[in-house]
């Protein structure tokens, strides 16, 4: 089989053909080069002995597993985390429409298949996590399925907005009845196979009215690999939050830190020939506040921040977030800690973008205690 040149795909940055062909020329914004049994070795021993509390994460995902009836096989893996020796491999994305990109597929199969691999090869239990993130308000971005129909053209199936759209998470919308239209225009545009009727039943369980976007897809997610040891997670569980709390409060006891450390990544980035994915706001502050109004940026504003209509003292917000912390939210700088402080993450498998990302994330990792992952390409071979 021969192998297939990134730089045929526009879409395919720079710095993440730098990373897969030339790791040396930009290991300073990385934990470390996945290439190498070393630094496998290094991140596995480093975050097992990192302190988690891993009874009330499995708490936690043991719940969500069991309320959207997940396989027998995911049930196991979940209770794997609670060995003190286990470590992760996680991947994540956005909650698509009736499962969104393949790509999405092709992520969560390769943390399974390098799962599997990591823990032959090291001899430590690997659990293969997918993050449901969930928790933003861009329900463009996720609302539209785009299929092949029986003569091969693109089709799109878009569901209709449910209450709420661009004000609360994408998470928290409910489908209405709907959906059952939307559904039945994909059984239009599918061409019939001998696995179509399966699939669109599959489907139609899940995605049903009263269900809310984020756990439609995360139990589609659970059908289709579940059964393979895939655990999945939402992210934006409440009963997750008291896990990660420490991060909230210490982003806003620093207010706009975490965006000075991403832009000094970002320079360094430039100064190794490659254009930053983020350049943060000086007075951005990578957190979220959750309320009935919907999630809210939180900015600093002097010595206090604000959000929406609120202005507070920092003091005032850090011990909500310290007594409250399900009304708080990562950015998408953030996010990556907080799912780094939940699980005992070694690696990543990350697309082109979120590679982008966290190549201006390890100070920040740092800064906050928590350990950086190693960082597989979804463009990557992981058996």
């Amino acid at each position: 089989m021969s192998a297939v040149d990134l730089e045929r795909f526009p879409w395919v940055r720079p710095l993440v053909t730098a990373y897969a062909r030339n790791f040396n020329a930009v290991a300073s914004l990385f934990a470390g080069n996945p290439a190498d049994a070393g630094a496998w070795r290094e991140t596995i021993s480093r975050v097992s002995r990192a302190k988690r509390d891993r009874a009330a994460l499995h708490a936690v995902v043991a719940r969500q597993l069991e309320s959207r009836h997940a396989p027998r096989q995911a049930h196991e893996a979940a209770a794997r985390l609670l060995d003190p020796a286990a470590v992760a491999i996680v991947t994540g994305q956005q909650a698509g429409m009736f499962g969104g990109p393949l790509y999405t597929l092709l992520k969560a199969a390769t943390a399974i298949q390098l799962a599997k691999r990591v823990e032959a090869e090291h001899g430590v239990p690997v659990v293969p996590v997918f993050w449901v993130d969930a928790e933003d308000h861009d329900w463009s971005e996720v609302k539209t399925a785009r299929v092949l129909d029986a003569d091969f053209a693109m089709v799109d199936v878009t569901a209709a907005d449910p209450p709420g759209v661009q004000r609360q998470p994408v998470a928290l919308l409910t489908f209405g009845d709907d959906i059952a239209a939307t559904l039945d225009q994909l059984e239009r545009a599918l061409a019939p196979t001998e696995f179509t009727a399966e699939i669109l039943a599959t489907l139609r369980a899940r995605y049903r009215p009263g269900a809310t976007v984020g756990t439609a897809f995360a139990g589609l997610m659970d059908d289709v690999l579940g059964a393979h040891g895939l655990v999945v997670f939402e992210a934006n569980d409440p009963a997750a939050k008291p896990l990660a709390k420490d991060i909230f409060i210490g982003e806003l006891e620093r207010p706009s830190e975490t965006a000075r450390l991403v832009q000094e990544a970002g320079n360094q980035m430039a100064a190794l020939g490659h254009q930053p994915q983020v350049e943060p706001a000086p007075d951005s502050v990578s957190l979220f506040y959750l309320d009935g109004e919907g999630r809210q940026p939180i900015k600093r504003d002097g010595a206090g921040v604000t959000f929406g209509s609120s202005a507070r003292a920092v003091a005032d917000l850090s011990r909500e977030a310290a007594s409250h912390p399900e009304r708080f939210s990562p950015n998408v700088l953030l996010r990556p800690l907080v799912q780094d402080r939940l699980f005992p993450t070694i690696c990543y498998v990350a697309g082109p973008s979120e590679l982008a990302y966290q190549a201006q994330l390890l100070a920040v990792y740092r800064a906050f205690g928590v350990e950086p992952p190693l960082l597989f390409s979804r463009e990557r071979d992981a058996r």
